[in-house]
């Protein structure tokens, strides 16, 4: 997988009809001019989830969008919830608890205008959701990441993997005890340590640790069967899931949730 900011995404999600694009913010560079003033006037920041709560028969999700945009949570079936963002651009949507692995596009609408957002929530049927990133790790959303690392492969074996430590800390990956990569934890505990070489096929011992933090349990890595069932597959591994879905480039990325 390549790394990257956000991404701009253009291409249809396969057997769903949701389009995901994320804009990019404005260049550095000389003095705007008139028009390029005002493209950056119109720009609009994707619109984010950033708290999810449990409430009775479903989730209270809460995020961010434009002021007074329309925030729509849409499956690939079509259906979907949808919101209007406050003054202070805050909304909130009631979710029903999902019967079984879900994934939805998140959008906002203003004067026309519309902004997907950076990846597709995926929730599974515990009430936990993650943000599904092509190309780059995914996010947790709520407590989701509570206790567990999340990798992200392509078929290539290109790899991240994610999680939550102490604040600032230096983290080592090991895959089967040899050093695979290293990162710092921000300010919020947050780790994504791309691996620097592929990630072995089959069964290996995956480790990360460093100051404050020891973690280790078993990755699978297999190359993903063809999605001939919608844009996304759910495996139950052990206490974990493998969620195998459709980037808006046509690829498949593999996201395993590990315990």
């Amino acid at each position: 997988m390549r790394p990257g900011p956000a991404l701009r995404w253009r291409a249809s999600l396969a057997l769903s009809g949701i389009l995901v694009a994320a804009a990019c913010g404005p260049a550095q560079g000389p003095p705007a001019s008139a028009a390029s003033r005002q493209d950056e006037a119109a720009y609009l920041p994707p619109p984010s989830i950033d708290r999810m709560a449990p409430a009775p028969g479903g989730l209270l999700v809460d995020g961010a969008a434009a002021p007074g945009a329309g925030v729509r949570l849409a499956s690939p079936g079509g259906d979907g919830l949808a919101a209007t963002a406050d003054a202070s651009g805050r909304w909130r949507l009631s979710v029903p608890m999902p019967d079984g692995p879900r994934i939805f596009g998140l959008s906002q609408t203003q004067s026309g205008r519309t902004t997907q957002a950076e990846g597709y929530v995926f929730l599974s049927p515990e009430g936990r959701g993650w943000l599904l990133r092509a190309g780059a790790a995914a996010r947790p959303l709520g407590t989701a990441s509570a206790g567990g690392m999340v990798v992200d492969h392509d078929r290539n074996g290109g790899a991240v993997i994610s999680g939550r430590g102490p604040a600032d800390a230096l983290l080592v990956a090991q895959v089967d005890g040899r050093r695979a990569g290293e990162a710092r934890t921000d300010a919020s505990g947050r780790f994504e340590i791309r691996l620097n070489g592929p990630a072995p096929t089959g069964e290996s011992r995956l480790r990360v640790f460093g100051e404050g933090l020891n973690l280790e349990t078993l990755l699978r890595v297999s190359p993903p069967a063809p999605l001939d069932a919608g844009p996304m597959r759910v495996v139950v591994q052990g206490q974990g899931l493998r969620i195998d879905w459709l980037t808006p480039g046509g690829g498949i990325q593999t996201t395993q949730i590990l315990p």
